[in-house]
């Protein structure tokens, strides 16, 4: 059961990435992409409702960081999917730092501290 949360929750990591990868690649509109935040009105519907996506998913970690900690065991976590998991964050992080992007920078910051909090339990417990 366990197993399948965390390759659910990798899924999601890459979706969120993917999505706010997308909301700075509209941006630039410098080469000829659509306005950001879009005229259509669903459209900046979407791109709000990704914003408080970017917010939200680090959240979802909570319910492991709670379970490590209150436990006090990692028994079935897998240190190397963390590991891995906030090394691509950190590469999210420089990409954020070069492009200016403060959206996909607090994102991959609060994803990144979840993910450090997990290897660190991870390897206390």
């Amino acid at each position: 059961m366990q197993n399948v949360w965390y390759t659910a929750h990798a899924q999601v990591t890459i979706r969120v990435m993917h999505v706010l990868h997308h909301l700075r690649t509209r941006a630039r509109v410098s080469e000829g992409l659509e306005p950001f935040p879009a005229h259509s009105m669903s459209m900046r519907a979407l791109d709000y409702v990704m914003y408080g996506v970017g917010f939200l998913a680090p959240l979802a970690l909570l319910p492991q960081i709670l379970q490590i900690y209150s436990t006090r065991s990692g028994a079935g976590v897998s240190l190397l999917t963390w590991v891995l998991l906030a090394t691509a964050n950190i590469l999210w992080i420089v990409y954020a730092t070069v492009h200016k992007d403060k959206h996909i920078l607090f994102s991959s910051m609060l994803m990144v501290t979840f993910h450090l909090t997990i290897i660190v339990g991870l390897l206390i417990y």
